[in-house]
C-alpha cells in the first residue's frame, strides 16, 4: 500500500476512535463480564448517537450544520468522559487489550483498502460506482445539508432540488444517514461525494467491530466474528452505494445483542440507551427494518425459552416456569417495545401503509443472497457451488442448534434460529427475504459465538471451544467464495460499468467551464449523477438533455409533481460526453479518464437522444440506443448558421425483439426527408441529412414489428444503433480535389 493508503488508514483509525468517544456512554450500562470486548462496538454506537444529536440540532434547533457537528460530537463525547470518570473502570489485562487493538487495526485496514482501492491507486480522493447509484443521492443530500440550514429547505418545484426535498421532507426515513454522509465530507474537507468511499470504509470497519464486540466472550470468538463480518454481504453493500443498509444492518444486529443482554438485568440506563440507539438505527434506513429484525430475534428468543425450559426442568425439577420463561419473555417484549416502537409509531403515524422494497421472485437467487452466499447485485457463483454451500449451511445449522440446546442457551438458540426465516419465507412465498442480505448470516454467526462462554466453563472447556472455533470458522468460510467473487467484481477485475471519478477531474471540469452552461445528455447514472453532485451542487449551470434528465431526476420529480425543465432550450457553449463518444473536430477542451468537455455550440453536433427504447454502450464505452417501432429522436444542433449536408453514421446490430436477424429496415425522417435502409445482422448505417440552422429532429424507427408483441412499457430492442458520428458527405465518384 502506498503513502496515501496509509494516510487513509490513519484517518480511519482516528475517526473510529472519535466515534468510540461519542458512543461509549450508550454502551456503558451494558458492561458485562461475558462481554469483555463490548467497547469495540462503541464506534458504531457513536455513529448512531451522533446521528441522533445531529438530527435534533439541525432539524429541531435549526442550527447550521457545522455547529450541529461540533455540539453533537462534543455532547456525546462529554457523556462518555463522565461515565469513565465516575465509573472508574477496571483496566483490562494487557493481552486482551492488545488482541482487541490488533483486531480493530485489522478491521480498519480491510475497511480502508476494500472501500478506497481506487483512491489509493490514484493517490487522491475518488468515487467508485457500480451496480447502484445511491452513492450520489447520499452525497447530493449531504452537501445540501452542509450548505443550507433547515430553515432553507429544498424546493419541490425546482428540478435540481427535488432529490433532497423528497429524501428530507417526503420520505424522511434516512435523515440520520444523510447527516452522517455530510459528516464524512466535513471531516475530510471534500465534497460528500469524494468522501463517500472513505466514510463507507469507516462504517464497514465499525460494523465488523460491533459484531465482535457485542457478542464475543472469548478471544477466538472475537477474531472469527470480525473476520466473519468481513466476508459478509456488508462488503458488497459498501461497494454498491447502499450506505443506509451498510449502517443499519450491523446496527440492528448489535442492538439485538444489547437487548438480549439487558433481559438478564434491565435498568433505566439500559432502557434509555436502547431507546436512543433504536431511534438512531431506525432512521438510517426505515423504522420497519429495525422492528422486523428485533421482532425476529425476540420472537426466536421466546420460542427458545419454551424449548429450553423442559431441558432445564429435566435436570432440575425445581426449575420455575415463571422465573425462567415468563419473566424473561415479558422483559424481552418490553425491551423490544422500548427500542423499536417509538420510532415506528413516529414515522408511520401519518403514512397510509408501510412501503417495502422490491425483490427478485426467483428463489434460486433470493435464498443464496439472503444467506450471504451470493452478493445482492447478481449471482457470481456456479449453481453447483451454491447447492454445496446451501447444504453446508443446513448441516451447520443442525449441529450448532443441537449444541445450543444441549447447553440450554436460549439467546444462542434464538440467534441461530433466525435462519429459519429462510424456509418459512419460502413456504409463504415471501420473496422479501432477499432484503435480509447481511442480516441472517451475521445473526447466526453471533449465535455461534454466544456458545463460547458456556463451553469454556464446561468440562474439557479448551477442547470444546476449539471445536466451536472450527464450526465458527466453517460458518464464515462458507461465505468466502462470495467474498472472493465480490472482491474480484468490485476491486480487482476490469469492469466496463465501473465508474471511477477523481476529485482532480471534477475540479478540472468546473474550472474549464467557468461560468458557462454545460449540456448534459449522459445516459449512464454513474456519469450523469457525478454531474449532479459535483457540478450542479457546486453552482455550475447545467442544462439536462435527453436521456440525461430521464435517467437522473425524472422519477424523483414525478414523486412531487415537479415539472421537467425545458430540454430543448438553446444549445449551451459546452457539452459533457463520454470520453470516446463523438465530438465535432476541434471541439475538445478537456479530456478525463471517463468523460470529456467539448465546446460545440458553433458546430454540428448531437445535442441529445429522446425516446430511446433503452441505452447501451459498446466495449469502448461509446453510447448507443436500442431502436424500436416507435421513433427515437436524435436532436442534432447545427450551430454554423447555414444549411449543412451531413451523414449520420452508426454501427448497427439486430436485436432480440424479432427472431429473424436478417430482416431489419431502419427508417429515418427529418421533416420531409425520409428513407429506408436495410441493415440486417451486424451492419453500418449512413443516413444522408440536410440540416437547417438550429435544432433538427431526426427520427429513427424500425419497420419490422416486434415479434412476439412485448408487454406494455417494455423496451423494444429491434436494432442497436451505436458509435454515432456526423461527417460531411463523401464527394461524388470521380470528383477532383
Amino acid at each position: 500500500m502506498n503513502t496515501y493508503g496509509w494516510l487513509l488508514l490513519g484517518q480511519t483509525l482516528l475517526v473510529l476512535a472519535a466515534l468510540g468517544a461519542a458512543g461509549g456512554w450508550a454502551l456503558w450500562p451494558f458492561r458485562h463480564a461475558g462481554r469483555p470486548y463490548l467497547w469495540l462496538a462503541a464506534p458504531l454506537a457513536g455513529a448512531f448517537t451522533l446521528g441522533v444529536a445531529l438530527e435534533a440540532l439541525y432539524f429541531g434547533a435549526g442550527l447550521p450544520f457545522v455547529w450541529c457537528l461540533v455540539l453533537g460530537f462534543g455532547g456525546n463525547a462529554a457523556g462518555t468522559a463522565v461515565c469513565l470518570l465516575r465509573g472508574a473502570p477496571v483496566r483490562p489485562p494487557l493481552g486482551r487489550t492488545g488482541l482487541a487493538l490488533a483486531v480493530a487495526l485489522g478491521a480498519a485496514y480491510w475497511g480502508t483498502v476494500s472501500c478506497n482501492k481506487s483512491s489509493i491507486d490514484a493517490r487522491e480522493p475518488t468515487v467508485t460506482s457500480m451496480d447502484g447509484g445511491d452513492t450520489f443521492g447520499y452525497a447530493i443530500i449531504g452537501d445540501w445539508v452542509r450548505s443550507h440550514p433547515a430553515s432553507q429547505p429544498p424546493r419541490a418545484d425546482v428540478p435540481f432540488e427535488v432529490l433532497p426535498y423528497v429524501n428530507l421532507h417526503v420520505d424522511s426515513a434516512r435523515r440520520v444517514t444523510h447527516l452522517l454522509s455530510a459528516v464524512g465530507g466535513s471531516v475530510r474537507g471534500t465534497t460528500s461525494l469524494f468522501s463517500y468511499d472513505w466514510t463507507a470504509g469507516v462504517l464497514f470497519a465499525a460494523g465488523m467491530l460491533a459484531l465482535g464486540g457485542a457478542f464475543a466472550a472469548h478471544p477466538a470468538a472475537l477474531v472469527l466474528l470480525v473476520a466473519g463480518g468481513a466476508v459478509s454481504n456488508w462488503f458488497a453493500l459498501a461497494r454498491t452505494g447502499y450506505f443506509g443498509r451498510l449502517i443499519t444492518y450491523p446496527g440492528a444486529i448489535a442492538l439485538a445483542g444489547l437487548l438480549l443482554l439487558a433481559v438478564e438485568r434491565p435498568t433505566r440506563a439500559k432502557l434509555a440507551a436502547l431507546a436512543v440507539l433504536g431511534y438512531g438505527v431506525s432512521f438510517t434506513l426505515a423504522p420497519v427494518l429495525l422492528s422486523v429484525v428485533l421482532g425476529m430475534a425476540v420472537g426466536s428468543y421466546l420460542c427458545a425459552l419454551a424449548l429450553v425450559y423442559p431441558l432445564n426442568r429435566f435436570r432440575d425439577r425445581a426449575t420455575s416456569f415463571k422465573r425462567t420463561v415468563l419473566k424473561p419473555a415479558a422483559t424481552a417484549v418490553g425491551l423490544y417495545l422500548v427500542t423499536a416502537a417509538p420510532s415506528f409509531a413516529l414515522y408511520y403515524a401519518d403514512k397510509p401503509a408501510v412501503s417495502v422494497p422490491g425483490a427478485p421472485a426467483v428463489w434460486s437467487v433470493v435464498i443464496p443472497v439472503a444467506l450471504d452466499l451470493e452478493p445482492p447485485a447478481m449471482p457470481l457463483l456456479k449453481p453447483e457451488t451454491e447447492r454445496k454451500l446451501l447444504c453446508g449451511c443446513a448441516a451447520l445449522f443442525l449441529v450448532l442448534t443441537g449444541i445450543a440446546l444441549r447447553h440450554r442457551q436460549p439467546a444462542a438458540v434464538a440467534l441461530l434460529c433466525c435462519a429459519l426465516v429462510v424456509p418459512v419465507s419460502w413456504a409463504l412465498n415471501q420473496n422479501l427475504l432477499y432484503t435480509f442480505q447481511g442480516i441472517v448470516y451475521p445473526l447466526t454467526l453471533a449465535g455461534v459465538a454466544l456458545l463460547a462462554a458456556p463451553l469454556a466453563a464446561a468440562r474439557w472447556g479448551g477442547a470444546r471451544v476449539a471445536v466451536l472455533a472450527v464450526l465458527l470458522l466453517a460458518t464464515a468460510g462458507l461465505r468466502v467464495p462470495q467474498a472472493r467473487a465480490t472482491a474480484d467484481r468490485y476491486l480487482l477485475s476490469k469492469q466496463p460499468h465501473r465508474t471511477v471519478m477523481r476529485q482532480s477531474e471534477a475540479r478540472a471540469m468546473r474550472e474549464t467551464a467557468g461560468a458557462d452552461a454545460i449540456d448534459v445528455a449522459l445516459g449512464y447514472y454513474g456519469d450523469n449523477h457525478v454531474v449532479l453532485a459535483e457540478m450542479v451542487a457546486q453552482g455550475v449551470p447545467v442544462r439536462l438533455r435527453s436521456p440525461g434528465w430521464e435517467r437522473s431526476l425524472k422519477n424523483w420529480a414525478a414523486v412531487v409533481g415537479c415539472p421537467a425543465p425545458d430540454l430543448l432550450v438553446p444549445k449551451s457553449r459546452f457539452a459533457l460526453v463520454e470520453r470516446n463518444a463523438y465530438a465535432p473536430p476541434g471541439t475538445e477542451r478537456w479530456v478525463g479518464k471517463r468523460l470529456k468537455l467539448i465546446e460545440d455550440r458553433d458546430a454540428v453536433t448531437v445535442m441529445g437522444v429522446a425516446d430511446a427504447q433503452e441505452m447501451l454502450w459498446d466495449l469502448e464505452w461509446r453510447p448507443g440506443v436500442w431502436i424500436g417501432n416507435t421513433p427515437t429522436t436524435f436532436l442534432i444542433h447545427n450551430g454554423t448558421g447555414e444549411e449543412r449536408a451531413v451523414v449520420l453514421h452508426g454501427t448497427t446490430s439486430a436485436g432480440p425483439s424479432h427472431p429473424d436477424r436478417d430482416r431489419r429496415t431502419l427508417r429515418y425522417k427529418l421533416g420531409t426527408q425520409t428513407g429506408d435502409l436495410s441493415v440486417p445482422t451486424e451492419n453500418k448505417a449512413a443516413i444522408p441529412l440536410k440540416l437547417q440552422p438550429g435544432l433538427n429532429r431526426v427520427e429513427l424507427s424500425v419497420v419490422e414489428a416486434a415479434t412476439p408483441t412485448p408487454p406494455a412499457g417494455a423496451p423494444v430492442a429491434l436494432l442497436a444503433f451505436c458509435n454515432w458520428r456526423l461527417e460531411p458527405p463523401a464527394p461524388p465518384s470521380g470528383a477532383g480535389p
